[in-house]
């Protein structure tokens, strides 16, 4: 398995992705890289080449082995709002068979060529290219937010949350929040979430233990942990361990 954390979304590609019935805040788009796979929504059962899903939808996902790509986006982001023009109001949208066959060619051809930041943009500008996305990344411009992505990035602090950040620069939590978002075009509680996933993952790569990764990553235990990582990304923090690559590629890393 491959793990990607970038700063609105984080990349999975793997053959072992296996989810429970279980619903989440991101929006997920999955491509099958080789056949079609299975997911149910709702209750219903689908096959599929390539899907977006919308925010808080009831869904499972089988992946049977074969090699897909998750993308797991935080809903509040600017890209994320890029992907819900497929789905309109619907809570999920088949891509056209076509347009996944392409994207999968191409995750196939470039994801053995990423290797930093840079060869990771590169590969997200076109791949949002290839799915007719309407997307600029915002700049940041406020000494506040980069600081606070700095402190987040080290994580010295005991408490990752909203109101803790919001008192060490001595704004209210709404207000922070804005500034985040405005700065980013992510949610403050969205990057939250990502960012200690990610760095429970990058630690874990790193040769920590589980418990002491979920520790020093902002989780309130171990369990937390992995129940958020099996919820979002299909499979327990053991899984992810066994022959995977992590690598950060944000830029607000």
């Amino acid at each position: 398995m491959n793990l990607y954390g970038a700063q609105h979304h984080i990349l999975v590609h793997s053959n072992a992705i296996d989810a429970e019935t279980h619903q989440h805040t991101f929006i997920q788009v999955t491509i099958a890289l080789e056949s079609d796979f299975e997911i149910e929504i709702q209750g219903e059962v689908l096959r599929t080449t390539g899907i977006v899903l919308n925010s808080n939808v009831t869904h499972r996902l089988q992946g049977s082995g074969q090699p897909l790509v998750l993308l797991l986006i935080d809903s509040t982001s600017t890209i994320g709002a890029a992907f819900k023009q497929y789905m309109g109001k619907r809570d999920y949208s088949n891509f056209p068979s076509e347009l996944s066959k392409e994207v999968a060619k191409f995750i196939t051809a470039q994801l053995p060529q990423i290797h930093d930041a840079g060869s990771y943009s590169l590969f997200l500008q076109e791949l949002i290219t290839i799915f007719h996305l309407d997307y600029t990344q915002p700049a940041i411009t406020d000494a506040r937010i980069k600081e606070l992505i700095q402190r987040m990035k080290q994580c010295t602090d005991p408490e990752h949350s909203i109101r803790t950040y919001a008192e060490q620069f001595g704004l209210s939590s709404s207000r922070i929040s804005h500034l985040f978002k405005e700065n980013t075009g992510i949610s403050l509680s969205g990057y939250l979430v990502l960012h200690k996933l990610q760095k429970a993952c990058y630690l874990i790569f790193q040769g920590t233990s589980i418990t002491d990764a979920a520790l020093a990553a902002g989780f309130d235990t171990p369990s937390h942990f992995a129940n958020t990582s099996k919820r979002l990304l299909g499979m327990t923090a053991k899984d992810i361990r066994k022959d995977s690559v992590f690598l950060q590629v944000s830029s607000l890393h």
